[in-house]
């Protein structure tokens, strides 16, 4: 759904299906930014994968916004003022994500990072 959303408002969309994956697009393509799930491969894979992003020199500033079903499925909440200095992410949502809350958030992000020095 978030990748029919993006694209039909005029985003490219680029897709992985594993960390792995997404690393060799990160690598490969330079992405403007990353929307990714907390759960992939491995229930805390997001973490693992925004965190070796926000450590390489090279990837750093590429915005990264997770995404996930956590607190619904389980109850626990994430949130940036609490959890961000370990998530090593630019922004958090919870799904269910409705479109317009998804094209606002993305928007902002990318507006900032382009704002950043």
């Amino acid at each position: 759904m978030h990748r029919a959303v993006l694209a039909n408002h005029g985003y490219e969309v680029i897709t992985a299906a594993s960390a792995r994956e997404g690393m060799e697009r990160v690598r490969t393509d330079m992405p403007d930014a990353i929307i990714l799930d907390l759960m992939m491969e491995k229930h805390d894979a997001g973490f693992s994968f925004s965190r070796q992003i926000k450590m390489d020199p090279l990837f750093k500033k590429i915005p990264i916004l997770m995404v996930t079903s956590v607190a619904e499925a389980t109850g626990f909440r994430f949130s940036l003022q609490e959890d961000g200095y370990w998530m090593k992410t630019d922004d958090f949502l919870d799904k269910p994500v409705k479109p317009e809350v998804l094209l606002e958030r993305v928007d902002r992000m990318l507006k900032k990072s382009r704002e950043a020095p």
